[in-house]
């Protein structure tokens, strides 16, 4: 007997496959990142082909074939027009999904990350401040490496300012922001005096 599973996700990366078919790769709540068949996909109507596009969450209905996972249906929740109708919120966006191709491992639960992620999507849809944006950035990749086991020791932050000044030319202002991330002071840098180039 054939058991079905519901799940939302983020398509993070796309493979067409034959004639028909294509694998995509989705960024899943309560899976983590899974990589799913979609039969006859490419010879259907547009609206559900919108629902397998990158930069997509989409409600997946799934079962497991040996080592496979196929969609039985999927449906578009979230498309994300305003981001891909904007080239500066696509180029953001598809850098955030880039890593976590990179970054997550298959079927290793994220809820965590996944939630910030959705959050971080539907702020860069509404918002069109460059600092915020940059901000926001920065922020989701130091999370992305604590979560990652990287965190920094915040009594050896010092020494970390410095070994990179050493490393790269950091401004005051650049030294500031990195500090403030670290304490995760994130409004402090959003209210700041700091220009976009120091974020």
């Amino acid at each position: 007997m054939i058991r079905f599973t519901s799940e939302n996700g983020i398509i993070i990366n796309k493979r067409d496959f034959g004639e028909a078919d294509r694998y995509i790769t989705v960024f899943t709540e309560n899976f983590g990142k899974i990589v799913f068949l979609v039969k006859g996909i490419r010879k259907t109507k547009k609206r559900e082909i919108i629902s397998t596009d990158i930069l997509t969450i989409s409600k997946i209905l799934f079962y497991k074939k040996g080592d496979n996972y196929i969609v039985s249906s999927i449906q578009s929740v979230e498309p994300y027009l305003e981001i891909k109708e904007d080239f500066n919120k696509l180029e953001f966006s598809l850098y955030i999904l880039g890593i976590l191709n990179q970054v997550l491992v298959e079927n290793e639960r994220k809820k965590t990350l996944y939630q910030l992620t959705v959050k971080t999507l539907d702020f860069l849809k509404k918002d069109n401040d460059e600092k915020r944006k940059y901000t926001l950035l920065i922020y989701y990749l130091y999370f992305i490496i604590k979560d990652e086991g990287l965190g920094i020791d915040i009594s050896k932050l010092e020494n970390l300012v410095k070994d990179i000044n050493l490393k790269i030319n950091f401004t005051e202002n650049q030294k500031l922001i990195v500090r403030k991330i670290i304490k995760n002071e994130i409004k402090a840098i959003v209210n700041g005096d700091y220009e976009k180039k120091d974020i």
